[in-house]
């Protein structure tokens, strides 16, 4: 044999017969995950699409919350002053406004959730859309860095 030079040498009839039983021994076991994992998004994403929701609405409701002032004007009759003025968000004269924005998360197919902030007061849908008041939008524009920060972030 040459130096640096390697030979191969046959294991012997014990060792072959070993490694023959431990083979017949071995068993495979494959596991399927995928249900698991689907799960754990699924709950990741419904927990953080009703934690967005809430959020959501707790900003609306903050927006909405600054109080118009009222007094006894000069003939004792009743005033009020600060209301809101157009691209402003709405004043609160009533609390009706603030007690009626709501959230609601809905499953619209199997993992997948629509989270929805709103009022069902015709009051709030005028504010909206025709006194140029927008308080539900304006909070979505203004919170949305915030909603995909969260939405995109690691799952838990």
């Amino acid at each position: 044999m040459a130096v640096g030079q390697v030979t191969y040498q046959k294991p012997s009839g014990a060792v072959e017969a070993g490694r023959q039983r431990r083979v017949e021994k071995a068993e495979a076991r494959i596991e399927w995950f995928i249900e698991n994992v689907q799960k754990i998004v699924a709950m990741d994403v419904e927990r953080k699409v009703k934690y967005v929701t809430h959020l959501l609405k707790d900003r609306v409701v903050r927006n909405i919350s600054t109080p118009v002032m009222k007094g006894i004007g000069p003939r004792g009759g009743r005033v009020v002053t600060g209301r809101s003025t157009a691209g402003e968000f709405p004043h609160a004269e009533t609390t009706q406004l603030l007690k009626g924005i709501f959230e609601e998360v809905q499953e619209t197919s199997p993992g997948v959730y629509d989270g929805f902030v709103g009022t069902p007061l015709v009051y709030g849908l005028i504010l909206e859309t025709r006194m140029n008041r927008s308080f539900l939008v304006r909070t979505l524009y203004e919170s949305m860095d915030d909603i995909r920060t969260i939405l995109s972030g690691p799952i838990a």
